[in-house]
């Protein structure tokens, strides 16, 4: 079996796979201060599942979820969230590279318009069109296609209201990254591309633009079908770097810019 076919049954039997424990998260999760660690079996704080309805957090979720269920988990979610905050408090705009449908954009955007509006950027790029063709195949899990299921209109029209900071950058990466070419900072920056290449060139192109104390978050870093991809490529360009990937037992990895030179 050729490595497309397989990465195609990988895909199609992830799905019920996803389902079973979106509905044990949706039982026994969701509304609980604390939950069962898996393996760990200890009970552990869960803000992300708790969702207070006096919280920020809470109030976002439900403007997402109101939209759609999110590609994130709640627990992603919230670590984009915390780390979206700290970085108000930094110079720099915003980016996300891997916006699908808008999911966590939505996030960000809220993030954004309710805490510090107007003072900050949101740059969303992405195809808009799924996959593109530039996936490795002997690494990325990835094919051209996936997550086809969007359009630049459909999300520009979910974040309407947030239209006043949203810049849209339709096309590859990194290609598009020369229409940002005159912006000198960022202070957060959300890497969901997933593919090899575009990975490794989120990391060439947004490190050396982070601002001091920013942050880069790869959604994907530690989830096993990206062990090729994503997490090779963000090993790869940080083992050259002072500072280094800080790995969360939620598969995410988060880098924190030490100095402007580190």
């Amino acid at each position: 079996m050729s490595s497309a076919s397989l990465s195609k049954m990988n895909s199609w039997l992830r799905i019920p796979w996803y389902r079973f424990w979106k509905m044990l998260e949706t039982r026994a999760y969701e509304g609980q201060e604390y939950c069962l660690q898996v393996p760990s079996g200890r009970r552990v704080y869960t803000p992300w599942f708790e969702m207070n309805p006096a919280s920020n957090f809470t109030q976002a979720m439900k403007s997402v979820r109101e939209a759609d269920s999110g590609a994130l988990t709640a627990d992603a979610s919230f670590m984009l969230y915390q780390f979206a905050r700290r970085a108000l408090r930094l110079p720099g705009h915003m980016a996300e590279c891997g916006v699908w449908k808008g999911g966590s954009a939505q996030l960000l955007a809220w993030i954004i318009n309710s805490e510090h509006p107007y003072a900050t950027r949101l740059h969303l790029f992405d195809t808009f069109t799924g996959t593109p063709n530039t996936t490795v195949p002997d690494r990325d899990y990835n094919q051209p296609g996936l997550f086809g299921d969007t359009s630049l209109d459909g999300v520009k029209a979910r974040l309407r209201q947030y239209d006043h900071f949203c810049d849209y950058h339709p096309g590859f990466v990194p290609d598009t990254f020369s229409e940002v070419a005159d912006i000198p900072e960022y202070s957060f920056v959300h890497v969901d591309v997933d593919i090899y290449p575009a990975v490794l060139e989120c990391c060439k192109w947004f490190w050396p633009r982070m601002t001091a104390g920013g942050v880069m978050i790869f959604t994907t870093y530690g989830a096993y079908p990206y062990r090729y991809s994503t997490r090779a490529a963000v090993d790869e360009f940080f083992a050259q770097e002072t500072d280094k990937p800080i790995i969360l037992p939620n598969a995410q990895a988060i880098v924190i810019k030490t100095a402007m030179n580190g």
